[in-house]
């Protein structure tokens, strides 16, 4: 299969993504510096339901449901007007008849045009097959955070207050080496609580530049539900600086990453921060008060530091380190990004079941030191399964083991984990990769 052409993001409206069922090339994918809130509004116009929710293709009306979603109401408005379909899938799987019937009060009228996604939910597929075995066992030991997790997320938290205050007041480097370090492994800890129902512990997500409002968009309702698709957002937005997708590309765009990443990664969180205050000064999101945490601990800093200057580098400091380590962690060492996952361009699979599509985009990481719970909690471990139910905390995915186990093999598939090495080099052989490729299954069963 030939590279797609098309636009500088790698494909286009004329070719807009190698799954059949994505009809539409993304409305605003391209434009430059977007932030979650501008996806959101591109999928409104690309889903075309008024101020409605599609699920399949049925519309519903949850605006008078809204405040009694036991995720929180914020779920439900801010994906108003858009197909929730992947969403409603993945995010409820114990007590799915009770859900399904709570839903169906709120039915409005059937549509008639086919959705922009490319998934299937078949209920003999391999991820509705899954679901349902799934669903008793965490009926039984909940998708709640356990006193254990709780226990790790909050620990990273005090010692990051306390490393951060005498790395400043003490002027020491080491700690604040130290302190960004941490910053980092707990702001990957608060990406396990924001995408569950509403609580206090997402915004330790906010003690870093970025915003967990954002990443609850880009992250949870984009990147998770497209993965690795020209839907997704968290592909788009590091482009041009990262090219993943399978296309024709510059030498420099395939191999400059390899001089350039490392300084990327130290710079990402002030970009964000500048792109975040941007978009408030236009008007395109709001001022949130969680936003306003950074620059408290700036001004705390600059009143402990030994001088005003010293707390100011500090901070700037500490929240490089952070930067570095998350961005080498999340993209340097991807578990999305091995030149075996699909990407938007390559051969996609002839029927795209939700769950064995989220697989083929993803590499478990192979090492023993990653089997470990808060290795999982802090390097966003744990990723098949994650994907495949987001919204169950990690320290109850062990569960699901046996019958993801036993569902891949009854259905024929093969998941391969890799070394955590092999996904820092993969990254980089995954940009420099121009060859779609064809899709390991399909090759399978031509044999």
């Amino acid at each position: 299969m030939a590279p797609n052409q098309g636009s500088s993001s790698g494909l286009s409206p004329k070719n807009p993504s190698s799954f059949p069922g994505i009809y539409k090339y993304p409305a605003d994918r391209n434009l430059p510096f977007k932030n979650g809130y501008q996806w959101l509004a591109g999928k409104r116009k690309d889903d075309d339901i008024g101020k409605l929710w599609r699920v399949y293709d049925k519309l519903y009306n949850l605006e008078s449901f809204a405040h009694k979603h036991p995720g929180g109401d914020y779920w439900i408005r801010l994906t108003q007007g858009t197909d929730i379909t992947e969403a409603f899938e993945a995010s409820h799987v114990a007590h799915v008849k009770k859900v399904e019937e709570i839903l169906a009060k709120y039915y409005v009228r059937d549509v008639e045009f086919p959705r922009n996604s490319p998934y299937t939910f078949k209920q003999d597929g391999f991820y509705m097959t899954l679901k349902r075995r799934a669903g008793p066992i965490l009926e039984e030991v909940g998708t709640n955070s356990t006193l254990q997790i709780r226990l790790m997320i909050d620990g990273l938290g005090l010692a990051y207050v306390l490393l951060s205050f005498f790395g400043v007041f003490l002027n020491s480097t080491l700690l604040q080496i130290l302190a960004g370090l941490d910053l980092a492994m707990l702001i990957i800890a608060a990406h396990n609580f924001f995408h569950m129902r509403d609580n206090w512990r997402k915004f330790y997500y906010d003690f870093s530049l970025q915003s967990s409002i954002e990443l609850q968009i880009s992250h949870a309702i984009s990147h998770h539900l497209y993965t690795n698709t020209v839907m997704d957002i968290e592909i788009s937005n590091l482009e041009p600086a990262f090219e993943f997708l399978p296309k024709e590309k510059t030498f420099l765009k395939r191999y400059a990453p390899g001089v350039y990443a490392h300084l990327f990664y130290i710079v990402s969180f002030f970009l964000d921060l500048i792109k975040r205050g941007r978009a408030i000064a236009n008007g395109t999101q709001q001022l949130r008060p969680e936003n306003l945490i950074v620059f408290i601990q700036l001004a705390v800093w600059m009143l402990i530091a030994p001088s005003v200057p010293t707390g100011i580098y500090s901070w700037l400091f500490i929240h490089a380190v952070a930067s570095y380590w998350f961005m080498l962690v999340a993209v340097g060492g991807s578990a999305h990004h091995h030149p075996s996952c699909f990407h938007d361009g390559d051969e996609a699979r002839n029927e795209a079941d939700f769950g064995l599509c989220q697989l083929d985009a993803i590499r478990d990481r192979s090492d023993d030191l990653h089997q470990t719970l808060f290795v999982i909690l802090t390097t966003f471990g744990a990723h098949s399964l994650h994907h495949l139910f987001p919204t169950v905390c990690h320290s109850k995915l062990h569960h699901l083991q046996e019958v993801y186990e036993q569902t891949l093999k009854e259905f024929n598939e093969e998941f391969h984990p890799v070394s955590q090495f092999e996904l820092f080099l993969g990254m980089h052989k995954q940009l420099a990769r121009v060859e779609a490729l064809p899709h390991p299954a399909e090759i399978k069963k031509q044999k």
